[in-house]
């Protein structure tokens, strides 16, 4: 007979739960805490000499992996004990794997290497391609914590790759932060004026807490400084620029930019500029690591900007861009009277000529040459606008949301007041606002392939910042050639490529909403125009997705099973719209005086 001892059963739950303890906590033995990293312990140990440095954190540069003999993706994963950071996936180009990452790592005082591994990135898994350890006492902090510094990689007793990395690490003993937060923009900050303070044989020592709201802006400024490429508006070429905020003497602060740096310490005028408070959306591109993009106001409209980075991580100027710009209204908000203006301002000119983003000249011209009989002056070069046109005097909202009268030659009024100064602002969100509501953004490849005759769309992007009179008052454009924009006036609407030769305008009498795109399927035979009405239905003008085709006596579309021919001299069958097809290269003008229903035509 079969008996239950009670203390065998006791015996045999222990053991099994020792067992099942043990290979969990082996599982997970990277995860447990060493007892150097409570603060009385290890003090004890670095008095009796087991450990030869304290903990610190420290930020690790990969630049990039060279001598790559395979091609395919890799990454770069960096360990310390029991903490561990990688780059991200990036594709390997002629043997050389440009990543240009941060990545931040603590060192525990009981670490005494750490180690790199270079990975190839496969379907299922990651291969090892080779690891090096570095010492943490003899290479890093003897070394003074080398920049730029080639590691070789080993696999079997064979050198397989060379990662570039530089290793950086901030003194924090004379730092007071007080109520202070330790941000991305901060820490570069602080990285900057360390390295200041090391090349002048000098210790670190910044008192955030004193200083006042004006000084942590202009200390803070410094990480937005640095070379950077910019796209052109024309071909999608990159070009170099470098880059540095300045405050200027009416308390504005804005995002300057010349040819080089020689040119911008030698006090060379600059190229152009834009002010940070007319910048709306700051966001990284998701699928290139090297790309960020902005979003710019200014009288003209909005303008898309894309920029990648030369020096260092992209991260470092998206994110301090972000920030900078919150801290700057933030102070604003505080400080009315900082500034006697606010909100965005078109790009500075240099030497008579306007330097328009992307460093092209434009004509400088006058409010009087510039407007005449309430038309806007489409003669700016390298740069696509939308401006305002009245007719009868009529009042409409501008772009940026602000009034103009009708009649022609009003010249651009500037906030003065405090009232006018908040209100300009209110007009732009704030890039921390924009974000919330912004959608994915597409690659800066396939921008590039949208661009055509200079003018970029960007189809994806379905909000719309700004606008304090959006959808009170029609707006109309002139499209002239550079960057694409889209009206601030307008929260959800859709902008399909305006061909750069053609203008279009909306009366405010019978739209508000209302848009006109002519997409890039017309080179290929089809045609998208759109006019909405107003605000509560109404009429609507449409021609969706029509076939279209020109011929030598008129040009010819189909809708809904419908044919409607339009000749080029008479213009259109009816008498309330007119079309006027001089060329393909020469002007498109349409003057709409009432809203036409396609079945009417």
């Amino acid at each position: 007979m079969f008996v239950l001892d009670p203390a065998s059963m006791v015996c045999c739950a222990t053991a099994c739960c020792c067992s099942v303890g043990g290979l969990c906590a082996y599982k997970h033995r990277r995860s447990i805490p060493h007892p150097s990293e409570f603060e009385y312990i290890g003090r004890a140990y670095r008095f009796c000499g087991c450990h030869s440095h304290q903990k610190f954190d420290m930020l690790v540069e990969v630049h990039d992996i060279q001598n790559v003999t395979s091609s395919g993706k890799y990454f770069v994963e960096i360990q310390a004990g029991r903490f561990d950071a990688r780059t991200g996936v990036c594709a390997e180009k002629k043997g050389r794997v440009d990543i240009q990452e941060r990545l931040s790592l603590h060192v525990r005082q009981c670490d005494d290497e750490v180690i790199v591994r270079v990975k190839n990135q496969g379907v299922v898994s990651a291969d090892l391609v080779g690891e090096v350890s570095i010492s943490v006492k003899s290479e890093l902090i003897d070394g003074c914590f080398p920049k730029r510094q080639a590691f070789f990689c080993q696999k079997d007793g064979k050198n397989t790759c060379k990662v570039i990395l530089s290793f950086h690490r901030l003194d924090t003993a004379n730092v007071k932060l007080g109520e202070f937060q330790m941000s991305p923009l901060l820490h570069q900050a602080l990285l900057h004026a360390q390295y200041e303070a090391e090349a002048k044989g000098e210790t670190l020592n910044v008192d955030l807490l004193n200083m006042t709201d004006i000084e942590r802006l202009r200390f803070l400024s410094k990480v937005l400084e640095g070379p950077l490429k910019q796209m052109s508006s024309i071909g999608g070429a990159w070009k170099n620029f470098y880059f540095r905020a300045v405050e200027r003497k009416n308390g504005k602060w804005e995002w300057q930019y010349w040819d080089s740096k020689d040119d911008c310490m030698s006090g060379v005028r600059k190229r152009g500029s834009y002010s940070f408070m007319a910048i709306s959306l700051v966001l990284p591109d998701k699928y290139d690591r090297h790309c960020f993009y902005l979003r710019y106001h200014d009288m003209m409209g909005v303008h898309d900007l894309f920029f990648k980075r030369v020096d260092r991580d992209r991260n470092l100027w998206s994110d301090g861009l972000f920030e900078f710009i919150e801290k700057l209204r933030e102070y604003l908000e505080k400080h009315p009277d900082a500034t006697s203006s606010g909100g965005g301002v078109p790009p500075s000119s240099s030497r008579g000529g306007a330097k328009g983003k992307d460093g092209d000249s434009q004509l400088q011209k006058s409010s009087k040459n510039g407007r005449k009989d309430g038309v806007a002056d489409d003669s700016r070069a390298g740069s696509s606008s939308s401006r305002i046109s009245t007719r009868d005097g009529d009042e409409i909202r501008s772009p940026r949301g602000g009034k103009r009268g009708g009649g022609g030659g009003g010249s651009r009024s500037r906030a003065g007041s405090t009232s006018d100064l908040l209100g300009e602002k209110r007009r732009i969100l704030s890039p921390r606002q924009t974000a919330a509501d912004e959608s994915i953004r597409p690659r800066a490849s396939v921008l590039k392939g949208r661009m055509a005759h200079g003018v970029m769309y960007d189809e994806d992007a379905g909000h719309l910042a700004g606008g304090g009179g959006g959808g009170e008052q029609g707006s109309s454009y002139a499209s002239s050639g550079g960057v694409g924009m889209r009206s601030p006036s307008s929260s959800s609407q859709h902008l399909q490529g305006p061909s750069p030769s053609r203008s279009r305008q909306n009366t405010p009498d019978h739209s508000s909403r209302g848009r006109s795109g002519y997409a890039e399927e017309e080179e290929e035979g089809y045609f998208n125009h759109r006019d909405g009405g107003n605000r509560g239905g109404g009429s609507a003008y449409e021609r969706d997705a029509s076939q279209y085709e020109e011929t030598e006596g008129g040009s010819s579309y189909y809708h809904n099973g419908r044919s409607v021919h339009t000749d080029h001299q008479r213009g259109a069958s009816s008498s309330n719209s007119h079309y006027s097809y001089k060329s393909r290269e020469e002007r498109y003008e349409h003057e709409e005086e009432e809203p036409l229903l396609l079945d009417q035509a």
